[in-house]
Formats: structure tokens, sequence, C-alpha cells
């Protein structure tokens, strides 16, 4: 993990109009844009671009919210993606999630998470790992997800192996102390996880 950033966030007052007008939802509560968007500023027609689709999987995903928050952890933690982890240990914790069950999730400590959620976590650990999934784990998403919601599963791990790929890069650095201390992590075997 970078401790400091290759590229600082873009200033504000340097930003177009209709850049400001798509970052208004993304400022935190004193009103500071968040710095992984300040950042992604310093191309502002690829960062409008990038918010469409970043809105579908945060805000219109049809995937289950703590399940949803559970694989973007399992993400920011193997990629160890300090800025991501922190935002979504805050949105987990507003679903109802408990620190225990995000670490759970995000170690591969998956047992007394439920069959779905250990499936969505396999299929996360498989899409990271090899890109794609064997047929047993695409036949257990099946059994538990529609056609939409298995897109959504490869939206949501793609998007947020984008997003670790620009924290780690430009060294997005969190905006206050992170709300829980990064694990560290090892892959998980996706045999491991009962059928």
């Amino acid at each position: 993990m970078l401790t400091a950033a290759r590229l600082p966030p873009a200033d504000e007052a340097d930003l177009q109009d209709k850049t400001l007008q798509s970052l208004a939802p993304y400022r935190d509560e004193r009103g500071r844009i968040y710095a992984i968007f300040a950042t992604l500023a310093h191309h502002e027609d690829a960062l409008r671009r990038f918010l469409v689709f970043s809105n579908h999987v945060l805000g219109k995903n049809t995937l289950p919210v703590r399940s949803r928050e559970l694989m973007i952890l399992r993400i920011a933690a193997r990629a160890r993606a300090a800025y991501a982890w922190d935002q979504h240990v805050r949105i987990a914790r507003r679903t109802g999630l408990a620190d225990e069950e995000i670490f759970r999730g995000s170690t591969g400590s998956w047992e007394d998470l439920d069959e779905l959620d250990q499936v969505l976590l396999a299929a996360t650990d498989s899409l990271m790992d090899s890109y794609g999934v064997d047929d047993d784990l695409w036949l257990r998403l099946q059994a538990h997800l529609s056609v939409q919601q298995i897109i959504d599963v490869l939206y949501t791990v793609g998007q947020y192996l984008t997003v670790a790929t620009v924290i780690n890069t430009l060294g997005v650095q969190p905006e206050s102390d992170l709300a829980l201390d990064l694990p560290a992590v090892t892959p998980r075997d996706r045999r491991e996880v009962p059928a």
C-alpha cells in the first residue's frame, strides 16, 4: 500500500461545471468530494462515464445489499485497497453488518455466513483468481440467483477490481483513520465452501 498519493485529488476549482454537477452526490459530511472521485477527476470525461456504471453497481444492483458489501470488502481486503475497505466498512455497518461478519467475509472464514453469501464470496474469489467460474460454481450461482443477479455479480467484482487498481496505483488515501483495521487475508480454495 502506498502511504502517499502518487496523483493528488484534482482541485475542485479546476473542474468543469458538468463534472461538478456529476459529483454533487459524492461529497463527505464536510462537503468535500470523496478522494477517489476527485482523483479520477483528472480525466473528467471518463469519470462522468464511470459514475454511470458505478451508480448501477451501488444503487441499482439486484444483489442483496449486505451480500454486495461482503463481496466488495473481500475484494478490498485481498487487494489491500485501504480506501475501498474504509468506505465499504462504513457502508456495510449502515446496512446492518456487524464487524464480526465483515471480518468473516473478508478473511475467508465463511462457515457461519448463509449459503448465498458463501457462494457469492466463492464466486468473488474465483473471478479474482481465474477471471471466471467453473461449471460447479456456475450451477451453484444459478441455484441461488436470477440471470440479472449473476450479471450483477460479474459487474460488482469487475467494478471493484478496477477501483482497487486505481486506489493501489494512484495511491488514493483514506480521508480519515480507518473505521476498522484492514485484515491480512489469503485466497481461499473455492472447494472448501460447502456445496
